[in-house]
C-alpha cells in the first residue's frame, strides 16, 4: 500500500533564479510544514557561546610523559567548587593515555567525555492525544482530559509503533540474503520531547514544533510527564588539538580497538559546547548521547589521514542521539581514498537536529538521517552530499531512515 508522504526537500536556487517563499507558510494538503530549527544549539541559539577570552582559574603547561592525571584533578577540582571555571592548556604538545571527563564520571573509549552517567528518567501520567491527525510543524496537541497538566512541564510527545505503520510505509516484507529484516518493531516508542507551554482546556501548546506527524490511523499518541534525571549542564570544549597515534583512521568499523572517540557528550548533557576543535586519526570523532539537547558543535574540523577499508560500513564523523543540537561552520576533510558519513542521526532521534555551513572535502561522504525513523534533520549550505534514501536492506537493519513512503525529516540545502 503506497501512502501519502510528507519527505520535504528543497532547492534554494541561485540568486538570478530564485523567486520569494516563505516557507513558514509552506504546507501540504495535511497541514505539514517546515518546523521551527531556530530553537538548535546551546540555550536554543538564544544566547551566544561564552566568551573564548574568559580569564582561566587554572593553566596547565605541556610537559614530558602522560598528563591525563594532571588535567583530569584539575577538572575534578574545579568542578566541584561553586563558580566553575576555564581551564586552560599552554600551547604545546599533550600526551593523554586515558581519557578525560567533564567534570565528573566515566566515559567509555573517549578522549573527552562531557558528563556523567545519570540515572533513568521518571515517567508519570499519561494523556491520550485525541486529534485526527497533527501535522509535522505543529505546536498544539488536544488531550482527552488535561488534568493534571501543568504549564512548564517535561513531556514526552508519544506513540507506540504499530505493525499497520510499519506496513503503510513498506517496511514490513523486506528481505536479504534470503533473511527477514526488521526496520521497527511494536516493541520500539517514538519520543518527542518537548516542554508544556499553555493550556488552554483540553488544547495543551508545546514550546518547539513537532518534527513527526501523528496519525489516530495507525497509531495511538499520547503525552507522558516525565522528570528528566539531574544531569551536567554549561560545559564546554574548544580551541584545541587532538590527534590520536597511532591513527584509526580509515580501519574497518568492527575493529574494537578503534571504537573510541574523540569527543563524547553523554546522555542528558544540556546546554553545552564543542568549539575550535582539529580532530585527527579517530574512526568516530563526535557522539552526541541520547536524550542530551541543545548542545552546539562550531567549528570543528576532523581529519581522515588514511584510506578507508568499507568492508563494513562507514564511520560517522559526527553522530547525533540527542535533540536541539546544532553542527555549524564544521567540517570533513580526508585523505585520497577517506570515505564518512560527516554526520548522521541514529535511529528515532527526534528533531529538531540542524547542520549549517558545512565543509567537506574528500572523495566519498554523505550527510544522511542514517537509521530507523530518525526525524528533523535539517541541513543548509553545506559542500558535503546529503542523502534522503530508503537505504532498503543495507547496513545493520536500517532499512529507511524515515520510512518510504511516510517520511518527515527535511532536508534544505544551497
Amino acid at each position: 500500500m503506497i501512502f501519502p508522504g510528507v519527505v520535504l526537500q528543497f532547492l534554494v536556487l541561485p540568486v538570478a533564479l530564485a523567486v520569494t517563499v516563505d516557507y513558514t507558510e509552506l504546507k501540504d494538503k495535511k497541514g505539514n510544514g517546515i518546523p521551527d530549527f531556530s530553537f538548535c544549539g546551546y540555550h536554543a541559539s538564544n544566547d551566544p557561546l561564552p566568551d573564548s577570552h574568559r580569564a582561566a582559574a587554572v593553566t596547565i603547561q605541556a610537559a614530558s610523559g602522560d598528563q591525563s592525571k594532571q588535567i583530569q584533578d584539575a577538572l575534578n577540582n574545579l568542578s566541584s567548587s561553586s563558580g566553575g571555571g576555564v581551564i586552560a592548556l599552554a600551547p604545546g604538545d599533550y600526551h593523554l593515555n586515558s581519557g578525560l571527563t567533564i567534570p565528573r564520571g566515566s566515559g567509555e573509549f573517549s578522549v573527552i567525555t562531557m558528563g556523567t552517567k545519570v540515572s533513568n528518567p521518571k515517567p508519570g501520567t499519561s494523556f491520550a492525544i485525541t486529534d485526527k491527525y497533527v501535522p509535522v510543524g505543529a505546536t498544539k496537541v488536544t488531550v482527552k482530559d488535561s488534568t493534571g497538566l501543568k504549564v512548564g512541564q517535561n513531556v514526552w510527545v508519544q506513540r507506540a509503533v504499530t505493525a499497520k505503520w510499519v506496513r503503510a510505509n513498506g517496511m514490513a516484507d523486506l528481505v536479504r540474503d534470503g533473511e527477514h529484516q526488521t526496520w521497527l518493531t511494536p516493541q520500539d516508542t517514538v519520543y518527542q520531547p518537548r516542554i508544556v507551554k499553555a493550556i488552554s482546556s483540553n488544547t495543551v501548546t508545546l514550546d518547539i514544533p513537532l518534527t513527526d506527524q501523528l496519525d489516530s490511523a495507525y497509531m495511538s499518541p499520547k503525552l507522558v510527564i516525565y522528570t528528566p534525571p539531574s544531569a551536567p549542564s554549561e560545559l564546554g570544549v574548544e580551541s584545541m588539538s587532538i590527534t590520536l597515534s597511532p591513527s584509526c583512521s580509515g580501519k574497518i568499523i568492527t575493529d574494537n580497538s578503534c571504537q573510541g572517540s574523540a569527543l563524547t557528550i553523554l546522555p542528558w548533557v544540556t546546554d553545552s559546547y564543542a568549539r575550535g576543535l582539529s580532530i585527527t586519526g579517530f574512526n568516530n570523532a563526535v557522539k552526541i548521547g541520547q536524550n542530551s539537547s541543545r548542545i552546539t558543535i562550531q567549528s570543528v574540523s576532523v581529519h581522515r589521514d588514511h584510506a578507508t577499508d568499507n568492508g563494513a560500513g562507514y564511520a560517522a564523523d559526527i553522530a547525533i542521539s540527542g535533540t536541539q543540537v546544532l553542527v555549524i561552520d564544521s567540517g570533513t576533510k580526508g585523505a585520497a581514498d577517506a570515505k564518512s558519513f560527516p554526520i548522521v542521526t541514529q535511529g528515532l532521534i527526534p528533531g529538531p537536529n540542524a547542520v549549517v555551513r558545512h565543509f567537506g572535502q574528500q572523495p566519498v561522504m554523505q550527510i544522511q538521517p542514517h537509521a530507523h525513523w530518525a526525524h528533523g534533520l535539517l541541513v543548509d549550505n553545506t559542500t558535503a552530499t546529503t542523502t534522503l534514501i530508503n537505504r532498503g536492506t543495507a547496513g545493520s537493519g536500517h532499512e529507511s531512515p524515515a520510512g518510504d513512503e511516510l517520511g518527515s525529516w527535511m532536508s534544505w540545502w544551497e
